[in-house]
């Protein structure tokens, strides 16, 4: 019997959208889609030869566009606005199935407008995307802060 083991890429992502209080005004979870050039980005940190350090997921960014993601994109189809990731959890990374979880912050202003996709990059501009998500589209004002807890699986 030939034994395959598969890694299957999953994210799921969790949006807190609060007014400048602290109230949660809306809170989301949604699922999104490992695009190839991630794949790739992971596939080359398992080569001691490819790795490079300074590529690692470094920012979130937000975007307007509500077209559903592909397995092909490689950027948002909106972007607005991208900061860098405050946070990482890797304590999960041993457990069975491992994640992995980044955490961003857009303070009341940046990224006011109608928003309805999420990314993971390795770069402050441009870069490679892991993952792209969309959701039904949520309006940020001035008069608000948006969290997001983007977790990776398998």
């Amino acid at each position: 019997m030939e034994v395959q083991d598969v890694i299957k890429m999953r994210g799921c992502l969790e949006i807190v959208l609060q007014d400048l209080q602290g109230k949660i005004l809306d809170k989301r979870k949604v699922d999104n889609t490992i695009v190839t050039t991630g794949r790739k980005w992971v596939l080359r940190q398992l080569s001691s030869a490819d790795i490079v350090t300074s590529e690692a997921i470094s920012h979130m960014a937000i975007g307007t566009t509500t077209t559903a993601p592909s397995t092909g994109d490689s950027a948002l189809g909106g972007e607005t606005t991208r900061n860098a990731i405050v946070s990482f959890t890797t304590t999960n990374l041993s457990s069975n199935p491992p994640s992995w979880r980044a955490e961003c912050s857009f303070a009341s202003n940046e990224g006011n407008t109608t928003l309805a996709e999420v990314g993971l990059f390795n770069a402050a501009a441009v870069g490679t995307m892991l993952g792209r998500a969309t959701f039904a589209t949520l309006n940020k004002t001035t008069s608000n802060t948006l969290s997001i807890s983007y977790t990776v699986s398998n």
